[in-house]
């Protein structure tokens, strides 16, 4: 009998075997780790190298699934970590998963284009971010800014640009866009009936995954689902709400109009001005690229779009009014401080800034910068180093004050370069997948809107979601110009 189970496990595949011996040998260590009393470490080495094993099995069979896999691990990597405590030891490594993931896609994505004869991708778009490199580290040398907090504050201020430069590298296929968005669609519905459902629980939900519901300055009846701030769920909302919206001016499906509706009300739900905003914004966009394509579907876009934005604006009036308020006051914010002391760093250090990680990032804010005395700052609530929580409250700030005006033309002019290639398509695609062009410029708006009054640039997420639809639009531009349009009315 010992013979014929012998001669079983020797006909198996070499892989499964190797898998098989693999897991048993990590379970017997695990075994006399915890026994040892060292469990918890334990467990999360065994997590980890199973994480391992599965992001490369997963990237050597499909690189882009790799990647939708990678977006929704950021999706939920802040609700994970919250429900081990936002602040613990085990909150903040799990919310440090996202770098460790956006590595790993690098070093695989960066090895796979090295040894293969893969044509040459479209990098010229990432080409700018150069210029923010070159500016921040120029002004990190002459500041003297410690090498950590300089090469940390870089990668977190180039999200942007490195996940479009990573993105870029993949092997896109047609079939790629309609799992991006099938996907994208399907976690955005679960994330926004949690919302709805939050919302008529009063919070609950949030509360129990947050402690204590919106805080920070959030309205009690704000709505967040899964995320921390409602900012964040309005973001992530309105992202959903451009691509689905953008999706059924093109397609004229009803089930597009649905999830755009949808995502709609959940912008509305989180009560942000910058949520209306990217709505009213997205469905003018909307509107006036449709009107260039077909009488019909401008109509349609102009009637969903006009009932969105004059109902969303019956809903949130009060709401609209109070930040706007607020946000142009006299009174001296910790955000205006930011922009305005920008200003004069931009001036005072012309034209290459403070450093990398020395202002309105998370660096300057980790190792509390000493730019804030130098420009009073340390005085300002909100930014003082016994409250320091809204040093990163914004994005634009950051750019000028670390990689002054030179890193920050080098950032515009990049930003404009991806609007342009946007706009330079929307009318050339064809075929089921004539939606991208739109998709993408969407996203984009949306990005901008926020990042005027949240580090929206220096989110993985929103970074990666703007990277899966406008990367696919410049890499498969060329197959797709001549395509029949399938869609057309």
């Amino acid at each position: 009998m010992s013979q014929l189970r012998l001669r079983q496990v020797a006909g198996l595949p070499r892989p499964l075997l190797a898998a098989a011996l693999a897991g048993s040998g990590l379970a017997l260590m695990a075994g006399v780790l915890a026994s040892a009393g060292y469990g918890a470490p334990a467990l999360g080495a065994m997590v980890a190298v199973g994480f391992l094993v599965l992001a490369i099995t997963t990237y050597n069979r499909d690189p882009v699934l790799a990647l939708i896999g990678l977006w929704v691990c950021e999706v939920f990597v802040l609700p994970v970590s919250s429900v081990f405590g936002y602040f613990s030891a085990t909150g903040q490594t799990i919310r440090q998963a996202d770098e460790a993931m956006v590595f790993l896609l690098a070093f695989f994505t960066l090895r796979q284009f090295l040894i293969t004869s893969q044509a040459a991708p479209p990098l010229r778009f990432a080409i700018p971010a150069v210029g923010v490199v070159v500016c921040g580290i120029a002004s990190s040398i002459v500041a003297a800014v410690p090498f950590q907090i300089a090469f940390v504050g870089a990668v977190l201020g180039l999200k942007l640009w490195i996940m479009i430069a990573l993105v870029l590298l993949l092997p896109w296929k047609p079939a790629d866009l309609d799992r991006v968005y099938r996907v994208f669609t399907s976690v955005g519905v679960f994330i926004a009936l949690v919302g709805v459902a939050d919302y008529f629980l009063h919070g609950a939900i949030s509360h129990s995954l947050h402690g204590g519901g919106g805080g920070g300055g959030y309205r009690s009846d704000a709505v967040q689902s899964i995320f921390p701030t409602p900012g964040e769920y309005s973001l992530f909302m309105s992202l959903l709400f451009g691509v689905s919206f953008s999706r059924f001016a093109r397609s004229y499906r009803p089930e597009d109009l649905f999830l755009a509706l949808l995502f709609a009300a959940s912008v509305l739900l989180s009560l942000r001005l910058k949520g209306f905003l990217s709505l009213a914004a997205v469905a003018f966009l909307v509107v006036v690229v449709a009107s260039g394509a077909s009488p019909k579907r401008a109509a349609a876009a102009l009637l969903v779009g006009s009932l969105l934005v004059f109902g969303g604006y019956q809903v949130e009036q009060s709401v609209i009014e109070q930040q706007v308020t607020t946000y142009t006051s006299t009174e001296s914010s910790a955000r205006s401080r930011l922009y305005t002391t920008s200003e004069k760093i931009g001036a005072d250090h012309f034209p290459l800034g403070v450093g990398f990680g020395r202002y309105a990032s998370y660096m300057s804010h980790k190792h509390y910068s000493p730019v804030y005395y130098e420009y009073g700052l340390a005085r300002v609530w909100g930014l003082s180093p016994r409250f320091s929580n809204f040093i990163e409250d914004t994005s634009w700030p950051s750019v000028i004050g670390e990689t002054g005006y030179g890193g920050g033309a080098f950032y515009i002019v990049g930003v404009i370069g991806l609007l342009v290639a946007c706009c330079r398509r929307l009318f050339r695609w064809r075929g089921p997948h004539a939606w991208l062009p739109l998709a993408a410029l969407s996203s984009l708006v949306v990005l901008l809107l926020d990042s005027l009054g949240d580090p929206a640039l220096f989110s993985w997420l929103a970074a990666a979601t703007v990277a899966m639809f406008f990367c696919p639009l410049v890499v498969l531009d060329r197959d797709a110009r001549g395509a029949p349009d399938a869609d057309a009315a």
